[in-house]
């Protein structure tokens, strides 16, 4: 049906917009976005995560740009810790976020001696603008972020941190990056809020924002989305699915996956299932899952702060270079 192709037109448009025009454009990438799907997101444990935990960075970052594998200019930062260390953290914001908004969820892993990198994706914060893939050309940006770090700085080890979409775009890496990980160095990453399936996630977008009219052509609607991806984009997203992915008798670096249990963004389940075919496959327990009872997507740390951060260090600590 022509709706169909119109509704998906429209879809893959709000999604590459935020659903939030900018108001205003700021160099460092904060810009001031009129955000609709915040405005009826009230709810305190929502916002300020970086001053309710009160992380105060001190002294400006060291800001800089580098390019993705296919020319896409990436805004990026750096904390180095204020010991001088050569331990390094790759932190991956989700959608609709950048990388000042992610900085609560790695800034507890100082205490370990880490500096941290942040970058925003494609189409985020002060990167340029492309279609949002859902992690298919995000894991390029993460992997030039990775390439340039190792050119610019002395690694000896690494961890990443991912949430939402930047937590499938890590467990992507993951599977698919054998060299690089091994370059790099990357002996764990922490995968907050991940969805395991971007068809599955679209096709529940497309259902959440369909008119009732339209609500039994979500399928069909979906179809159409993928084409407009693959015909506009050059992207095939209909196979980006975790479970497609991941191989057995393959070993990945051990990830730690959180979710919350009342996450409407995400579903829990698929951090559970992630977790459980990631151990079964490699044949080890190494791989670790907490799901807290918390209701908001990404912010387990907000809700239950100490032990979020007690869970996670140790779990670095067990798998860093000893």
């Amino acid at each position: 049906m022509a709706e169909n192709s119109i509704f998906a037109k429209t879809m893959v448009s709000m999604l590459n917009s935020h659903y939030s025009p900018t108001v205003y454009r700021r160099e460092d990438g904060q810009d001031i976005r009129l955000n609709i799907v915040k405005m009826f997101n009230l709810h305190p444990t929502n916002y300020n995560s970086n001053k309710k935990l009160n992380i105060d960075p001190g002294k400006e970052p060291t800001n800089i740009t580098l390019t993705s594998k296919d020319g896409i200019k990436l805004a990026a930062s750096i904390w180095l810790n204020d010991k001088a260390t050569n331990k390094w953290i790759v932190g991956a914001h989700g959608y609709n976020s950048s990388r000042f908004d992610f900085l609560y969820l790695a800034w507890h892993y100082r205490e370990l001696g880490y500096n941290i990198i942040t970058f925003d994706f494609r189409n985020h914060g002060a990167s340029e603008n492309d279609a949002v893939t859902w992690g298919y050309k995000e894991k390029w940006d993460l992997i030039s972020t990775i390439e340039w770090l190792l050119k610019a700085y002395k690694v000896d080890e690494m961890g990443i941190v991912g949430t939402s979409m930047g937590a499938f775009t890590m467990n992507y890496f993951n599977l698919t990056e054998p060299e690089l990980i091994k370059k790099a160095n990357i002996r764990w990453g922490v995968s907050d809020s991940s969805y395991m399936s971007v068809p599955k996630l679209l096709e529940r977008i497309v259902y959440d924002n369909s008119p009732k009219i339209l609500k039994n052509f979500s399928k069909e609607t979906l179809k159409n989305m993928m084409q407009i991806y693959k015909k506009d984009h050059s992207v095939d997203l209909t196979h980006l699915d975790y479970l497609s992915i991941i191989k057995p008798n393959e070993t990945h670096f051990p990830i730690l996956y959180i979710h919350n249990r009342g996450d409407r963004i995400t579903n829990y389940l698929d951090s559970f299932r992630m977790w459980n075919a990631k151990n079964n496959l490699e044949g080890t327990d190494v791989n670790e899952l907490i799901i807290f009872d918390g209701s908001h997507h990404t912010k387990a740390l907000i809700e239950y702060t100490q032990e979020y951060k007690e869970k996670t260090l140790n779990f670095v600590r067990k798998h860093e270079k000893k």
